[in-house]
């Protein structure tokens, strides 16, 4: 009697866990799966009064062909601001990568003044909203425009990736830092230590031993880093203005205006902007737990 009690109890927790887990799949998936729904309707039929269906009548790629459809403006505008997006989340996730890292190395293996200060101040900056540093960015950029002018330097930050890339970089790596920091704190210093034993310098230990060990947190703090990078709007926003510099979602913004909203190309453009953080999750999924459950550990 014990024992069918305890199958049953057994039985009850696996169903509410599986439903749990559905009903989580169902919420993550749904807005995604909306978005692709929406680029097959056609206009008429999207935004039709007398439309109930869940899906379209008459459904079309011809929304998702038009973004990359160079031949017009549109397509011109998204190839771009695709690029754009890929250079700043790349360049940021590279640089973000290697001096945080090396930052993270020394906040949880070196001994200095005010180190737990300068952790705590790392917290501080992540907690600071990014609409409040704004306007003293944008006063900064302009000012600095002005005097490369007056010495007659041909170049403008406003308006460049390299400008986003650098402000994005200024809000990224403390997070970055504070990750790799707790990823660090988990492997044990001995294994250092024997490292250097063996004739390792402190880099060399860093690079041969730590390093690899910390691999699956690297990859973690990457994708996250390039999920930051890629979906910030308010820095683009201000600091953009034509196809130059602007991401995926000024463009996408773009799409809308006070009078006509192209939802069915802005659910296409939206669709896909969301697929290189879902395709970069998928193929390091292994990676991303693995690093999500060791730096849980320790920080």
């Amino acid at each position: 009697m014990v024992i069918r009690e305890g199958k049953a109890k057994k039985y009850v927790s696996r169903v509410i866990l599986y439903g749990l887990v559905i009903i989580i799949v169902i919420w993550t998936l749904a807005p995604f799966s909306w978005l692709f729904v929406s680029g097959l309707f056609p206009y008429k039929e999207l935004l039709s009064d007398r439309t109930t269906s869940w899906f379209p009548k008459n459904p079309t790629i011809k929304n998702f062909q038009a973004m990359f459809d160079m031949s017009s403006h549109i397509g011109q505008r998204f190839i771009y601001a695709l690029r754009n997006s890929l250079i700043v989340a790349g360049s940021v996730t590279v640089i973000c990568l290697i001096f945080g890292t090396l930052a993270a190395y020394a906040l949880a293996r070196l001994k200095f003044p005010f180190k737990n200060n300068i952790v705590m101040s790392l917290i501080a900056i992540r907690m600071l909203p990014t609409i409040a540093l704004v306007i003293p960015f944008f006063v900064i950029i302009r000012t600095l425009d002005y005097h490369l002018i007056q010495t007659n330097i041909n170049f403008n930050f406003y308006n460049t990736k390299i400008n986003l890339i650098i402000l994005y970089i200024a809000f990224i790596l403390g997070f970055v830092i504070w990750i790799m920091r707790g990823f660090f704190l988990t492997i044990p210093h001995e294994l250092e230590e024997a490292a250097r034993i063996d004739g390792c310098t402190r880099l060399q230990a860093l690079w041969r031993v730590i390093l690899p060990l910390s691999a699956p947190g690297l990859v973690a703090t990457g994708i996250f880093t390039f999920l930051l990078a890629w979906d910030e709007f308010v820095l683009a926003l201000v600091f953009t203005k034509t196809t130059n510099a602007i991401t995926l979602p000024v463009y996408i913004v773009s799409l809308g205006s006070q009078y006509i909203h192209a939802y069915d190309q802005i659910a296409a453009s939206g669709f896909i902007a969301a697929l290189p953080p879902v395709i970069l999750a998928l193929l390091f999924q292994k990676f991303l737990v693995k690093g999500l459950m060791a730096g849980s550990i320790k920080g």
